[in-house]
């Protein structure tokens, strides 16, 4: 089984497409590791997806294309496609190159919704731990501290990441439904598109993504 999973930054698509990897035992293929991979090597354009990233913006196609086209060649069987195609050329670029889609899931949340997850989130500099201000506290600070607290495991001030300020996730949004939203109309034509609502709950989210592919096949 092929499948590709859609929704804006942060609806938590990437969390689902781990979970249908689990369940299906077939990989995901996530661009965007293969792009944090590039930017934590420093390669040139690594230095340059990391310039663009943190102004919300996105890559390239060809340059995108190229790295997924290399990838897919390498695999045999099925596989999740995590954060592509982003675009319509990207989208054709697929269908070029012969792979056939079973099915496009469509994880829809409410763009409120997803700045508000985003501002609460928080991550240790120091050993990489990571916390939501709602869902996951940090460690409360000591009386005189400034800041949202102390990482549980190491002690160090908990700090946010510059995708995570609301600017920059507002901004991405932007991107997302005037480049990548297009895709549901692209996908519905073909009859691959499902939409599934994203639930408070991780576990609820990932029962109808499951109910969704049921009914695809």
């Amino acid at each position: 089984m092929k499948i590709i999973f859609l929704g804006a930054p942060g609806a938590g698509k990437g969390t689902q497409a781990a979970e249908v990897s689990r369940r299906f035992g077939i990989p995901t293929i996530s661009t965007g590791n293969m792009i944090r991979e590039a930017i934590a090597g420093g390669s040139p354009i690594g230095i340059a997806a990391k310039e663009k990233i943190a102004k919300g913006q996105l890559l390239d196609d060809e340059t995108v294309i190229g790295i997924v086209r290399d990838k897919l060649n390498s695999i045999q069987g099925g596989y999740i496609l995590d954060g592509f195609p982003r675009t319509i050329a990207q989208a054709e670029a697929l269908e070029e190159m012969g792979v056939e889609i079973d099915a496009v899931i469509n994880i829809y949340v409410p763009d409120d919704t997803i700045v508000k997850r985003a501002a609460g989130r928080r991550y240790c500099p120091g050993c990489g731990a990571t916390y939501h201000t709602e869902y996951n506290p940090p460690q409360k600070k000591v009386d005189g501290e400034s800041g949202d607290g102390v990482c549980t495991l190491c002690g160090t001030p908990v700090a946010v990441r510059e995708d995570d300020k609301e600017a920059t996730v507002r901004r991405r949004l932007e991107i997302y439904h005037s480049e990548t939203q297009p895709l549901e109309d692209f996908y519905k034509a073909r009859g691959k598109l499902a939409t599934v609502v994203g639930q408070e709950l991780v576990a609820d989210t990932t029962a109808l993504t499951l109910q969704a592919l049921e009914k695809g096949n």
